[in-house]
């Protein structure tokens, strides 16, 4: 009995020593396990703080980047280190490294989604990392893709810049084959029929007025002194038809303030994309749909916001002696390979260049848009074609510099232009006068003319009969132009039914081209940076003129083709993101 009990307590203790051995252990390993979760706790703590340094450092080196680029289109490495390294607020932190960098030279790419879909762009990627090293041994290292996109703006059938209000509203019937762009808003109506047949895009709103019926005395109209958008309308004529992403027209029956019926306003943005989206499934965007501007090449109009159209007519202008270097290379006189100032020829190197007797010639009409005597260089295209005086890069600038004069430049006998393409700048308004880029038999190449302002004349237009009645100045045949234009509206009016004259008179004339109705087919591509500061008469019809049937249409000959010298939008955003 007692051997058995002895062994009872023996049995015991040794269970009672390996519970206890069981739980010391157990014991141990939650302390252990204690520890690990409070190392793990604290790495991940060290680790959120790299991590947020890191992206902070990344928004600084886009923000950095973005104002670079503003000023420094073309920038060398040199230029990229020169953006400050962020500091670090954290005194456990460091960097273990930062740079910004362009690893890939410049690229051509077709873009396959967004709002620019379809565009054809060029790319410069720049890369900016920023490696944080923290407590511990802790470290984050993320990298973010910046690219800067050089879009060539005569892709677009119509490209309106920013202080520059687009607004369409022709009386006749009316088709858009081209993409439609605004860096301010749309207004758009229609007096008949109004189709667009591809994109709608704009960085401000779409709106179902026109900005003409806020002035006095017009009828019907918002009262006078409304903010625009009003807050209260109804829409201008008739609906305009857009293209969905499946070919089928549907109406613009409401707008990024009212909801279809004009008898109420979304209840937000993301209302109106929803419907614009479910509508035209995406050829149809504003800026509440991701839609951004597209900054035209001058480098000034990334800082400078409040007369965007006065600084983007900079491009047209001559070099001025306080110009930046950016702005200098930005003007389209930089480029051009022929310079005719006040009758004085030169190449792009300053060296003279004789011209053919008769090439040029001065003389005087009377602008009744404009209320006064221009003086006008008449310029013999063919005269300059045919003797090989265009130069090999297509790019001819020609201006008259004394304001007194109201100086101007007149293309005459434009039917046939040099093979390589033609474009013409120049800081005073242009005439065009008879067929241009059109002869039968004869392929058109690509061409524009970027001017103060553009006016088209047809081909028996009288000098001496300019300041007569209306009447005196009939069209006798119809005229064709294939050409992309960058234009300068008019000053836009405060007086009834005022204006600026919408984009169907954006192309100005001076004739009655009503007689038989006659037509002016016109090819192109129609830019309007700024307000012309030249001619600076206000639209007004129909004593000044009668307009021709406009049988217009985009030249998709410029989507692989563009004529010489075509201007490039810039439009900078975030690419790729990724940590290493």
């Amino acid at each position: 009995m007692r051997a058995a009990a002895s062994a009872e307590r023996g049995a015991a203790l040794v269970i009672t020593l390996l519970v206890l051995v069981i739980l010391t252990a157990f014991g141990l390993t939650l302390v252990g396990l204690g520890m690990t979760e409070v190392s793990i706790s604290s790495n991940w703590r060290n680790y959120s703080k790299d991590f947020y340094a890191a992206e902070a450092a990344l928004e600084n080196g886009v923000i950095g980047l973005r104002t670079l680029l503003a000023s420094t289109p073309a920038p060398t490495q040199e230029d990229l280190d020169g953006i400050a390294t962020p500091t670090l607020t954290d005194p456990n932190l460091t960097f273990g490294a930062y740079s910004i960098t362009s690893p890939n030279p410049t690229f051509a790419t077709t873009f396959a989604s967004g709002p620019y879909t379809g565009l054809t762009g060029f790319v410069t990627g720049y890369q900016i990392r920023a490696q944080v090293n923290g407590q511990g041994g802790t470290r984050a290292d993320l990298t973010q893709v910046f690219q800067y996109t050089e879009v060539p703006l005569f892709q677009f059938g119509v490209f309106f810049g920013k202080g520059v209000d687009l607004e369409i509203a022709p009386g006749p019937d009316m088709t858009f084959n081209g993409r439609v762009h605004a860096n301010s808003n749309i207004y758009v109506g229609a007096g008949a029929t109004l189709s667009f047949d591809s994109y709608i895009t704009t960085a401000g709103g779409i709106y179902r007025t026109l900005k003409r019926e806020n002035a006095p005395n017009c009828s019907p109209c918002v009262p006078p002194d409304t903010p625009y958008p009003p807050t209260s309308y109804s829409p201008w004529s008739n609906h305009p038809r857009i293209r969905d992403a499946g070919g089928t027209y549907r109406d613009l029956d409401f707008d990024t303030k009212y909801q279809p019926g004009f008898s109420s306003q979304w209840a937000s943005p993301a209302a109106w994309a929803a419907q614009a989206t479910s509508t035209f499934q995406g050829t149809v965007r504003d800026g509440a749909m991701g839609v951004t501007e597209i900054t035209p090449p001058i480098n000034n109009l990334f800082q400078d916001q409040s007369s965007p159209d006065t600084v983007a007519h900079k491009m047209i202008e001559m070099p001025q002696a306080g110009d930046s270097p950016a702005l200098a290379a930005a003007k389209m006189y930089s480029k051009a390979g022929l310079r005719i100032i006040d009758g004085v020829a030169t190449d792009q190197n300053g060296t003279s260049v004789a011209l053919p007797s008769g090439a040029l010639t001065t003389t005087t009409f009377f602008d009744q848009r404009e209320n006064k005597t221009m003086t006008v260089v008449d310029v013999d295209v063919d005269k300059l074609r045919g003797e090989g005086k265009f130069p090999a890069n297509g790019v001819v600038y020609i201006a008259g510099t004394n304001p007194a004069t109201n100086p101007a430049v007149r293309l005459v006998k434009g039917y046939e232009l040099p093979s390589q393409g033609l474009t013409v700048v120049s800081q005073n308004p242009v005439y065009v006068k008879g067929d241009y880029n059109h002869k039968p038999g004869t392929s058109k190449v690509p061409a524009a003319i970027m001017a103060d302002a553009i006016t088209v004349l047809s081909e028996d237009f009288d000098d001496s009969k300019a300041a007569d009645a209306l009447v005196h100045r009939k069209v006798q045949k119809d005229t064709t132009v294939n050409a992309a234009f960058a234009l300068g509206m008019g000053a836009e009016s405060t007086q009834a039914n005022g204006g600026n004259g919408q984009l169907e008179n954006s192309i100005r004339f001076l004739e009655d081209w009503g007689k038989d109705q006659k037509t002016l087919t016109y090819s192109g591509s129609i830019i309007a940076l700024w307000h012309s500061q030249q001619a600076t008469g206000q639209w007004a019809c129909c004593d000044i003129y009668k307009p021709p049937t406009r049988n217009w249409s985009y030249d998709r000959m410029f989507e692989t083709t563009p004529p010489p010298g075509t201007p490039r939008g810039v439009i900078m955003m975030k690419g790729r993101w990724s940590q290493r």
